[in-house]
């Protein structure tokens, strides 16, 4: 929301660059003007500029578009993106806060993998090496994964996987995990109750990219008492809130 400091031509400028972005296709500039709700010479002056500074684009029939050197920003920005950096401090605070080994992991060949880690505290830590490759039916990460797959998709991958029991508390029944997929929708968040390692339990929430896509979990991995107690309630409560805020820090907002 624009303030005292806000430079109203700059601002102008923005927004007709998300405007553009927004139409998908090249507009003339009575278009835009009436899009924007500005002066046809407005929009003009503001075009020429941005054209200058190859941001915007005009085609030989004079109607307008994002330029090259968007692009190339965008190249730069890419390439110096690191999501563990982005995402350690909110791994370090949420494995001091709960007392329990964190860790952010993304969805590759059927597979939950672990990018990042922060130990938990305490003498029993339970740990995942980078670069671990977790089963998507038994985890809490992969099945947070997998309950953001259209029912069909995550049917369609269930039936391919071969459902191995790891502990006696595996679910290998399709339709058992897909009644489950539904309520972790529901929810928010995805447990695992001792599924692929005895006497571990873990709780994974969702991060989103800037486009919405859920590209990667949030989550924390321990010895808990149980999935009842007290602790691992308030473990669920700020594994969520930390995916909120790295999801926040990576550019994404919520529709309300």
């Amino acid at each position: 929301m624009p303030d005292g400091n806000t430079i109203r031509s700059v601002a102008k400028a923005m927004e007709l660059l998300q405007l553009l972005c927004d139409a998908g296709e090249p507009l003339a500039l009575g278009q835009i003007s009436a899009r924007a709700g500005l002066p046809r010479s407005t929009v003009f002056g503001l075009l020429t500029t941005m054209r200058d500074y190859d941001v915007v684009t005009q085609h030989a029939d004079g109607k307008y578009a994002l330029g090259l050197r968007l692009f190339e920003y965008g190249c730069r920005v890419s390439s110096s993106w690191d999501i563990s950096a982005v995402t350690r401090p909110y791994l370090e605070h949420l494995a001091s806060e709960v007392g329990a080994s964190a860790m952010l992991c993304v969805h590759e060949g059927g597979r939950a993998i672990t990018l990042e880690q922060a130990e938990g505290r305490g003498d029993l830590r339970v740990v995942s090496e980078i670069g671990a490759r977790l089963p998507l039916y038994c985890t809490s990460q992969g099945k947070l994964f997998l309950s953001a797959l259209p029912r069909h998709e995550a049917a369609g991958l269930l039936h391919k996987l071969q459902l191995i029991p790891y502990t006696p508390h595996t679910l290998t029944d399709p339709e058992v995990l897909l009644a489950q997929l539904e309520e972790i929708r529901q929810n928010g968040y995805a447990v695992e109750n001792g599924e692929y390692k005895i006497g571990l339990r873990s709780i994974s929430a969702p991060v989103y990219q800037r486009d919405g896509a859920l590209r990667y979990t949030v989550g924390v991995i321990g010895m808990f008492r149980s999935v009842h107690s007290p602790e691992f309630h308030r473990a669920i409560g700020a594994v969520v809130s930390a995916g909120q805020m790295i999801s926040a820090a990576l550019g994404y907002e919520p529709v309300h």
